[in-house]
Order: C-alpha cells, then structure tokens, then sequence
C-alpha cells in the first residue's frame, strides 16, 4: 500500500487529481498517518474539506505533531472562513 498512496500523492502534485482517485479508491484504507494525510490532499483537491478535515484530524490522533496535518487543517480553516464569515457570526 505504501508504493500506492506515494503514487497517489505524486500523482495529485502533478495536478492528475482524477487518475489519483482512481488508485486511491483501490487501496484498502489503514490507520496509517500516511492513508490518511494523503486521504487528506485528495478530498481538499475536489474541495471536499469537511473529508479532508476529518482526515487530518485523523492523522492527528495518530501523530499529534504532525506538521503537514497542521498546516492543511489551518489552510482548509482560512478558506472556510473567506468563504463563509457569517457561519461563524450568529
């Protein structure tokens, strides 16, 4: 599995998002830190930020000081909160 999320991962940095999906969808998915921040970087691509939040709070529990979990949930945050003040302002 490991040589398929690292494709996948490779694959989403070469803005091939769809192809990625594709091998990410036949890989068994596992409690590893890795499934899940790649998990992660597919479901903020197609802008599926409440999957890719859970997938980063998932990395996490798993790895509390993960760095590159962190910064994603902070970027998804900002980008939440540009496009949707009011949520957050009753």
């Amino acid at each position: 599995n490991t040589e398929r999320l690292k494709r996948v991962e490779e694959l989403i940095k070469e803005e091939k998002a769809l192809e990625a999906r594709k091998v990410f969808k036949d890989i068994a998915p596992e409690e590893t830190v890795l499934y899940y921040l790649v998990k992660g970087a597919l479901e903020q691509k197609f802008q599926n930020f409440g999957e890719a939040i859970n997938a980063y709070s998932k990395v996490l529990e798993l790895d509390p000081e993960n760095i590159s979990a962190q910064n994603n949930l902070h970027l998804i945050q900002n980008i939440l909160n540009f496009w949707n003040p009011e949520m957050f302002n009753p």
